[in-house]
């Protein structure tokens, strides 16, 4: 069984690496599955275990027990105002502010993705703003996350129907296929435009190369401390090109007081030029 000191390294641990703003009195579920994580790797002293890997954070059993905290909880078209607002004023200031109008460069990152549903309903309000021009523009969706798990899901794109709004069903229709056991799967060309990789948004850096004019980071930010959300936050500003967009959670605001930034709506921020 999980004693008071092995709960207060993993809390520490997980605190410290991967930034998650965790209390020592676990729920009981997570403290079930720690058990579970123990019996199996045959782990005496967590706290042991946890010192020896603390230079070695991609080891896979590490990213198991990461596994137990990260609870993916997202849908298609969540918030959907939000967008609204990027086919709606989002998208047309992007391109307003492209020097050159005849080779659109659109990079958009959905940060968290979790299992995929954020970064379909980009890329769906993409084809559904853009038409067949779309095929002829340079775009596409960068997802990242930090649970294998809900990316290997993501980059499969097969979700269960009964489990899909009626009208967002009915929104989605055209872009996906029937698949067998009630459940439907993005198209082989859809699920092309998205680009899913893993990353620790508690990492010191991001491996990006190019800035982008929209990033999606809802309900995201929320689970990390302090420092490590204040961070990842000032990381994915240098990561936003002047005047890009960011959207966070609808009742989410910014921690940092850069005052580059202008609200334009709930969660909806813009970097001024």
């Amino acid at each position: 069984m999980l004693n008071e000191n092995e709960t207060r390294s993993l809390v520490e641990f997980l605190n410290k690496f991967f930034g998650l703003d965790l209390s020592e009195n676990l729920k009981p579920i997570a403290i079930s599955e720690l058990n579970k994580f123990k019996k199996v790797h045959k782990i005496v002293d967590l706290g042991d275990f946890l010192n020896k890997h603390r230079y070695d954070l991609q080891d896979g059993t590490i990213l198991d027990l990461l596994e137990i905290f990260l609870i993916p909880h997202t849908n298609f078209f969540r918030n959907n105002r939000q967008f609204e607002a990027l086919k709606d004023k989002v998208i047309p200031e992007c391109l307003a502010n492209m020097d050159d109008k005849n080779n659109i460069d659109l990079r958009i990152w959905s940060a968290g993705c979790s299992t995929g549903e954020e970064a379909y309903s980009i890329l769906v309000s993409l084809m559904e703003y853009f038409g067949d021009h779309y095929w002829e523009i340079t775009c596409g969706i960068m997802a990242t996350d930090i649970s294998r798990k809900s990316l290997k899901i993501a980059s499969k794109g097969i979700y269960e129907t009964k489990k899909i709004d009626k009208l967002i069903h009915q929104k989605i229709l055209e872009y996906t296929e029937q698949k067998k056991g009630g459940k439907l799967q993005f198209k082989e060309k859809v699920r092309k435009e998205a680009n899913f990789q893993k990353l620790n948004l508690n990492a010191k850096t991001f491996p990006f190369k190019n800035k982008f004019h929209i990033i999606f980071c809802r309900n995201v930010l929320i689970y990390l401390n302090k420092g490590s959300r204040l961070a990842a936050e000032n990381k994915i500003f240098k990561s936003l090109a002047e005047g890009g967009f960011i959207f966070l959670g609808d009742a989410e605001v910014l921690s940092s007081k850069d005052q580059k930034f202008e609200q334009l709506g709930n969660g909806i921020y813009r970097k001024r030029i």
